[in-house]
């Protein structure tokens, strides 16, 4: 059985032998440097030394094309300053490149910049596809051993919170929420336009919408919000999905996001994941609250992973009879950061690699 074959088993709620076990969050590069230094080699991926799955997302261009020049912007003792592949004028610090500090610009300040920018938000445009989709990419996929699928990368809050800044764009579906929904319409026909293309060609096991847009302490948009601008731009995306079977439908956020759940569910969605612990999302509570109908991922505790062998063993105790139940995919419910020894992180892949159903 290969890991794809167990990915959709698992979440199907249908017999497997195992775990396929998965990354659902990147390592922060900071991570892979000190794991270099505890047994990692260097130039190896932790999922290969592992001997993990991965999930493949589908080689698709979400963002503007032409991207933005990324460009030098300044530069100091722990800091540079760039403009990036969005438009956005950000700054990282040069003992955490791959974590921004601060978004210093944005592109779209207003109903011209937005006029200015949706060129660049256009289906149609031919290398939203690689060159060799149909001759190459797609027989790859299509054997493929691990999970393949969609990743929705950057979808509504994102794009917005990167094109906007955070307190522009939640202030503009008050100030100005023709704007907002002029923006995710033109988000929702661009990624219609897309799948379009794709979809019915490959196999897909999942499709991920990357939005990230809820905080520790819950979402930060309510329900109310969610349903006026989310729902009519995802629903004919979901519609999509649907309609090519895409079995598997995530909402990918950070933070607290349960009292979202219910509408995310009425609309299509199945599937959440990372389960952040320290946001108090708790797999366990979640199925006993949402049934089967909702499959889970992560929920292992960065913070237990950090702490050693113990807090992980007690991590994996308390997400067992889950697990077994299945429709769940424990994993890392964070990024792994720099904080995180490799010999605890190898432990935790090890005791879910050992784990039979």
């Amino acid at each position: 059985m290969t890991a794809r074959e167990r990915f959709r088993k698992l979440l199907h709620y249908e017999s497997v032998d195992r775990l396929p076990v998965l990354a659902l969050e990147p390592f922060e590069s900071t991570a892979r440097e000190r794991w270099q230094g505890e047994g990692l080699p260097r130039g190896v991926d932790p999922v290969d030394f592992l001997g993990m799955s991965r999930l493949v997302h589908l080689p698709l261009s979400w963002g503007p094309v032409p991207a933005f020049e990324e460009r030098l912007v300044a530069e100091d003792a722990v800091s540079i300053t760039t403009v990036n592949w969005l438009g956005a004028t950000v700054r990282a610090m040069k003992e955490n490149p791959s974590m921004f500090y601060g978004h210093l610009d944005h592109p779209v300040k207003n109903g011209r910049d937005w006029d200015a920018y949706r060129g660049r938000l256009l289906g149609a445009t031919p290398s939203r596809l690689p060159a060799d989709w149909e001759s190459v990419v797609v027989p790859r996929l299509n054997a493929a051993p691990d999970p393949v699928g969609i990743c929705l990368f950057p979808c509504f809050f994102r794009f917005c919170f990167y094109a906007m800044g955070m307190e522009r764009f939640l202030t503009a579906f008050y100030d100005d929420p023709g704007l907002m929904h002029d923006i995710f319409g033109q988000l929702s026909t661009l990624m219609c336009d897309v799948l379009r293309r794709a979809l019915g060609q490959v196999q897909v096991d999942y499709a991920l919408f990357a939005e990230d847009l809820a905080g520790k302490n819950g979402p930060l948009i309510s329900p109310r919000l969610y349903a006026e601008f989310w729902d009519p731009h995802q629903d004919p995306i979901l519609a999509l999905l649907r309609e090519h079977q895409v079995p598997l439908v995530c909402q990918w956020t950070a933070g607290q996001c349960e009292v979202l759940l219910p509408g995310m569910l009425a609309h299509g969605f199945n599937c959440t994941w990372p389960l952040e612990v320290v946001a108090g999302m708790d797999a366990p509570g979640l199925r006993r609250r949402f049934g089967r109908d909702l499959r889970l991922g992560g929920n292992i505790a960065k913070e237990a992973v950090i702490a050693g062998p113990a807090a992980i063993d007690r991590e994996l105790e308390r997400l067992l009879p889950l697990i077994h139940a299945g429709g769940f995919l424990p994993a890392l419910d964070d990024m792994a950061s720099p904080d995180m020894p490799f010999a605890h992180y190898r432990y935790l892949i090890e005791r879910l690699q050992g784990i039979r159903l």
